[in-house]
């Protein structure tokens, strides 16, 4: 188990390499290719990380820790943040072992049950279940409860991940990927039913919007460097950052916005030979079948909208957490994430920006509800493995949007209620 761990420690980087050589080889790709595959998407992984540690490290914490201050803001839970989760739930002990192998045997079955086209080579995110796994424990105090509730929340998303496959192609132009980190599906399904009500508001309705709809002598103000200028100059004044760090600010959030797309399509470059070879491979072996490659909401971040989007509603963010009577949180860990976070809304608006930014307000009061409602579950678990103190109440906007597993909690918690 030391070894399992010590060995997803090593980020999405190291891991996935590894991950796509040994599915490449299983659909029949031959060393070398699936090799240079492993290696590309690690390659893409790094850059990726890279270009997001620019992001979330360099400009938007101190931005944030800044509209903190200035705002005045004090709410009782601390957002720690998805890095600090995902390695609270790597640290369960027992019950990540007994996890990982419940998560590969039950995709293998749903598959060959047909109940899902999705293989799910995501392997570091399979925290999330392993959390809602940990979760439940705490909740019910039996490990084989736990399990079962951190299984019965993955066989959900494999259900409904294979259904959205269609729009991930549409939005990426990669076919044969879906995603089932972060509570993608579900969200993305959220995003879709706001989408259709905005279909039935006469005017609303209308309203389109979008980056490639700008007049062509304007075209270039949607260019994400200048975008990403424009938004870093907006926010670095909201802050009330002196001259120089406005310009530097704006400088590196341009960098960023031009930079990650291409960091993303190098990662695209090594995923597009292993979804050919799991095509041919379902087709030689089981005609009709399709599979869906299931991959990390990173491989998304690029898009220009997103990126623009998620950025736009960090201060959004902010406001709605101070003024939301239900919410708990400080939102400041995973305010960085949105990029992430938001990718379902940009999605199902099938890229209106104005429809993306209603589902986004949606989604956010939601991942306020949630990670609230959690933060007693999540502080019961970090302070179990030992890496959070007792120093008051955590919880991470990420569980948010992890509405399946919500779900399953509370579930539990009504039956138990009945006993």
């Amino acid at each position: 188990m030391e070894i399992l761990q010590s060995f997803l420690s090593l980020g999405a980087s190291a891991v996935m390499p590894v991950i796509i050589l040994i599915i490449g080889l299983i659909f029949g790709m031959k060393f070398k290719k699936a090799f240079m595959s492993g290696i590309t998407v690690g390659i893409g992984f790094i850059g990726i990380n890279l270009v997001a540690g620019l992001l979330m490290g360099t400009i938007m914490a101190p931005l944030i820790n800044t509209l903190t201050e200035n705002w005045n803001l004090s709410l009782s839970t601390v957002d720690m943040g998805w890095p600090l989760a995902s390695g609270i739930a790597f640290s369960t002990g027992t019950l990540v072992l007994i996890m990982f192998a419940v998560l590969i045997i039950l995709n293998i079955v749903m598959m060959a049950l047909k109940l899902t086209t999705t293989l799910n080579v995501d392997i570091w995110n399979f925290w999330h279940f392993i959390m809602f796994a940990a979760f439940g424990h705490i909740l019910t105090g039996s490990l084989v409860l736990g399990c079962i509730i951190g299984a019965a929340y993955c066989a959900i998303t494999l259900l409904l991940s294979g259904r959205i496959s269609g729009s991930i192609a549409k939005f990426t132009g990669v076919e044969g990927l879906t995603i089932t980190a972060v509570g993608f599906p579900v969200a993305y399904y959220i995003c879709y039913a706001v989408d259709r009500i905005v279909d039935r508001i006469p005017g609303i309705n209308k309203i389109n919007f979008n980056l490639k709809s700008v007049p062509e002598k304007y075209a270039f103000l949607t260019e994400p460097s200048i975008i990403g200028i424009f938004v870093g100059v907006i926010l670095s004044l909201l802050a009330k950052y002196p001259v120089n760090n406005v310009i530097l600010t704006s400088i590196q959030l341009g960098a960023v916005m031009y930079i990650m797309p291409r960091m993303v399509k190098i990662l695209m470059e090594g995923l597009a030979p292993i979804t050919e070879a799991a095509g041919d491979f379902m087709n030689d072996r089981f005609p009709g079948r399709k599979v869906d490659i299931a991959i990390d909401c990173a491989a998304l971040a690029g898009d220009t909208e997103l990126l623009t989007i998620s950025t736009i509603m960090v201060p959004v963010t902010l406001l709605l957490a101070v003024v939301l009577p239900f919410n708990t949180v400080l939102p400041i860990g995973d305010l960085p994430a949105l990029v992430y976070m938001l990718a379902p809304a940009i999605v199902a608006a099938n890229r209106n920006s104005f429809r993306a930014i209603i589902n986004s307000l949606v989604i956010i009061v939601i991942f306020l509800f949630i990670a609230s409602d959690l933060a007693p579950l999540a502080t019961g678990v970090a302070q179990a493995t030992g890496i959070v103190k007792d120093q008051g109440m955590v919880s991470c906007l990420t569980f948010g949007n992890e509405h399946i597993g919500y779900v399953l909690l509370k579930l539990t918690e009504l039956i138990q209620s009945f006993k």
